[in-house]
């Protein structure tokens, strides 16, 4: 009886396995449905004046001299074209990082945009499941990292695949061993495969657990 119940735990936790890793992607994209995952789109500052025009005349000139270029929201509104991510747009505005610096309230009109960009940034457009999954899987660990996405936990699904993994060929190596265990009537070291293998499958569970 405790064989049967033994073999229940084995396949029991190889279908959870399997069954989480699908339950985990849907759970990432409903999170980006609902907004607590996001992208952050490259985009580029638009200056709010020429720098050609900063000399055009005494006005232009005695306002571009009393700005303070420290600050990085002044410096990214009048010093060019800079490339940053942007997230949040509301009310006009949108937070924009910049290297390491972190700007509120950055006018959206202020920015440019690539292709279809815009329109996921404006919330006009969201990506379909697949298309969310397909992009998720494409971001390399640096990626996942950056400020391209709101949270590297968007991508959680990747490692219960590989948990999955795992789990799956080790059991199939124990299944292996247990036939020829059978075949050959070693009922001992059967028996104790057995075991091995159910508590693998048991701390195995309560390790990714803990770890996702």
């Amino acid at each position: 009886m405790w064989r049967k119940i033994a073999f229940i735990i084995i396949i029991s936790s190889v279908i959870f396995s399997i069954s989480d890793y699908f339950y985990t992607m849907r759970e990432s994209y409903n999170k980006y449905l609902e907004g607590e995952y996001y992208f952050r789109y490259e985009a580029t500052t638009v200056p709010v004046m020429d720098q050609d025009a900063w000399f055009e005349s005494a006005e232009n000139f005695e306002k571009v001299s009393a700005l303070d270029f420290s600050d990085t929201k002044i410096m990214l509104l009048y010093g060019g074209e800079q490339e940053v991510y942007a997230s949040g747009p509301h009310d006009g505005v949108c937070t924009v990082i910049y290297g390491t610096q972190t700007v509120d309230d950055f006018p959206v009109y202020n920015l440019k945009f690539k292709g279809d960009d815009a329109d996921y940034f404006f919330g006009r457009k969201q990506l379909t499941y697949e298309e969310y999954i397909d992009y998720v899987k494409s971001l390399s660990p640096e990626e996942l990292k950056s400020d391209r996405v709101s949270s590297k936990k968007m991508a959680s699904f990747k490692t219960v695949l590989e948990f999955t993994f795992i789990l799956v060929g080790t059991e199939a190596l124990i299944c292996l061993i247990l036939f020829f265990l059978h075949r050959s009537d070693a009922k001992l070291w059967f028996d104790i495969i057995l075991v091995l293998g159910t508590l693998y499958c048991i701390f195995f569970e309560v390790i990714t657990a803990v770890l996702n």
